[in-house]
């Protein structure tokens, strides 16, 4: 404990000073295309924060627009065309506004089609050039209200196919869309690779408290008690994504961000020393709700009305759940393997002090909107997930064959006697 308690301080002493990289550091950005008869008209919601840490400007709501360098953003990064021919684009208004909360810059352009109105391509790298992750909600406006996502653009997919009689996004858009968001949550895959490492042990009650105790249990146990987590996060993640999303409830989102960061923190500690027996269940389903506010402000984005709410709740959850059961398949025999090797619990409490650091520097991100030293490993790990995987999996198969822990017929380790 003393060693953790030592890194924990030269941890704060050494990146405190820069901050650290916040849960969702990579932000959102809204862009409403509304059709008319020879031109389109674009807002570009962009978000402060996002768009100083991009560019190197310093805007700050209230202040003066800097409107040389936007017109030149959106010349360089933005561009519109419909077969060979480029529409030509002019800006018709910047200012200050709120987007959900958020401190925003709204910038108007109209865009003239060099034919007539048709199927066109908005090829669009404004801040996704910069920010690794970050997300262009694209939808329509009819009749001057928000109606309908058309897609989403992102640095591997920078360009969007949009047809004026286009139907909306579908359920299946939404559930490739969540898939996306688990894996790019890099605090919500941590919270439950902690809880996960915990599925292999029991917690047992002793004169000291709480003890986990080695588990000699088969994969299918294993499975059994993975599987029960995941559900435990499902439901509750699943009852405030659908809550927020309809707006019966709205939560101040960097509070809840700092919750989801915590909660990590609290999942690690019980990997430590756990806090009552199936703890890992009642943090599962606890934090799963707080989890499920965050996930929400993803659908919120984009502003769609109650049925069109409902359907991309249904696609983004199952994409949520899709993802996670994939990262299941892929990590509970590995999980197994290595805990029957005997230094499974030394694993544990690295994976418990590396949760309770990130915890603590994404809090501290949270709260002064900027980065840190763990950026860059997060964003190595999304940019090469076959490396990083195959890495996870040497590590859990060596701990598992080394030196494995042999079980005796009566269930006892060596050198650990039994009751009479």
């Amino acid at each position: 404990m003393r060693r953790l308690v030592m890194f924990l301080i030269a941890f704060v002493v050494l990146f405190g000073p820069a901050t650290a990289a916040q849960a969702h550091p990579v932000g959102t950005t809204g862009v409403l295309i509304e059709v008319k008869e020879d031109r389109l008209g674009l807002t570009l919601q962009l978000q402060l924060d996002q768009l100083n840490k991009a560019t190197g400007l310093d805007l700050v709501r209230d202040g003066s627009v800097p409107a040389g360098d936007i017109a030149r953003l959106v010349n360089e990064k933005i561009a519109i065309t419909a077969g060979d021919a480029a529409y030509t684009t002019e800006i018709t208004g910047i200012g200050y506004g709120t987007i959900n909360g958020s401190d925003a810059l709204i910038v108007n352009v109209a865009a003239a089609s060099p034919s007539r109105p048709g199927p066109f391509t908005l090829d669009y790298s404004l801040l996704t050039d910069k920010l690794s992750g970050h997300k262009v909600y694209v939808s329509r406006v009819v009749d001057g209200h928000e109606a309908e996502l058309l897609g989403v653009i992102t640095a591997d997919q920078p360009t969007l196919a949009i047809d004026v009689d286009t139907e909306k996004a579908s359920v299946g858009a939404m559930i490739g869309h969540g898939m996306h968001h688990i894996a790019d949550g890099y605090d919500h895959l941590l919270f439950l690779a902690v809880l996960l490492l915990s599925a292999p042990l029991v917690a047992k009650r002793t004169a000291a408290g709480w003890r986990w105790s080695p588990r000699a249990d088969s994969l299918r146990s294993s499975v059994k008690r993975i599987l029960t987590i995941v559900t435990a996060f499902t439901l509750g993640h699943s009852i405030t994504l659908l809550i927020v999303s309809l707006g019966w409830f709205t939560p101040p989102v960097q509070y809840v961000e700092t919750i989801v960061a915590a909660s990590i923190a609290v999942a690690a500690w019980n990997l430590v020393r756990p806090m009552f027996a199936h703890g890992e269940v009642v943090l599962a389903s606890v934090f799963g709700l707080v989890h499920g506010m965050a996930f929400a402000t993803t659908i919120l984005e984009m502003n769609l009305d109650t049925p069109d709410t409902l359907l991309a709740v249904l696609g983004f959850n199952i994409g949520i759940e899709l993802a996670q059961l994939l990262g299941v398949i892929l990590t509970v025999p590995l999980i197994h393997v290595a805990a029957t090797g005997n230094h499974y619990r030394r694993l544990c409490g690295v994976f418990a002090v590396f949760g309770i650091v990130a915890s603590a520097a994404w809090v501290v991100g949270i709260w002064t909107d900027s980065d840190s030293a763990l950026t860059p490993l997060f964003d190595g790990v999304a940019a090469y997930p076959l490396v990083s995987y195959l890495v996870f999996a040497g590590v859990m198969l060596l701990l598992g064959f080394a030196k494995p822990r042999t079980i005796s017929k009566t269930g006892a380790r060596p050198g650990v006697k039994t009751a009479a």
